[in-house]
């Protein structure tokens, strides 16, 4: 394709983002929810749908086997999607879901009922006061728009989504765990290890273990060539 044809492909794409935003409410509000939290906004499309991650549930349920009733943090849990998918792997836990969104937090305290769960904003100092957690499900949050990166091949994102924003907001989240506790982390843009550094913290070997979907990026902001197999859960060893 020449460069004219990339150009009027961009704005086919623009164009349809627009009408998306006049006629879906979830569009909308993802908008809002960008305008109105800036920076602190990790991804800022919400897409998700039930039961995405069956492998990295089931992996869960398994290393967790000997805490019948665990308390689990779904952060950055959409519309609920993860939440009452992860009711089905953990019958009796306690289920905190937290969203940054305020339309898709109001989408999920209309669902039916649920003694043993909540939805509250994503803050820090809520998150912490409904710990510590037993696990803590982070997918599709630490990563900014990869439809972009990948479509302009970008092989820098410190200026699109610097580390440091990562690093800082996964180090505050991973805290909250209670000793023995899992961080599961999908579709992040850096290694959850880099951002780890320093802390009590060791990846779980085989589970959770498969090649990144996706570039990863090392903490300068640099594409890691070539793609690299990756950890996906972390236990904290403290």
């Amino acid at each position: 394709m020449g460069a004219g044809g990339i150009a009027s492909d961009r704005w086919r794409r623009r164009a349809a983002r627009l009408l998306a935003l006049i006629r879906d409410g979830r569009a909308r509000s993802e908008l809002f929810t960008r305008l109105r939290f800036g920076a602190q906004v990790h991804q800022d499309i919400s897409l998700s749908f039930h039961d995405r991650y069956p492998r990295l549930f089931a992996a869960a349920r398994a290393l967790l086997a000997d805490r019948p009733a665990p308390r689990i943090l779904s952060y950055g849990c959409a519309a609920g999607e993860e939440v009452t998918s992860l009711r089905s792997y953990f019958p009796d836990a306690t289920l905190v879901g937290a969203e940054i969104n305020p339309g898709l937090l109001r989408a999920c305290r209309r669902l039916p009922a649920d003694a043993n769960r909540v939805f509250i904003a994503s803050r820090h100092d809520l998150i912490a006061a409904h710990g510590p957690y037993d696990a803590i499900f982070a997918m599709a949050v630490f990563t900014r728009r990869p439809e972009e990166v990948r479509e302009r091949d970008l092989r820098d994102i410190s200026s699109h989504y610097p580390f440091a924003l990562f690093a800082r907001d996964l180090r505050q989240l991973a805290l909250t765990l209670a000793p023995g506790g899992l961080l599961i982390v999908e579709h992040a843009q850096y290694r959850v290890e880099d951002a780890l550094a320093g802390l009590p913290f060791s990846a779980v070997r085989g589970p959770g273990e498969w090649l990144a979907k996706g570039p990863r990026f090392a903490p300068d902001g640099i594409r890691i060539e070539p793609q690299p197999v990756i950890a996906r859960i972390f236990r904290r060893t403290d």
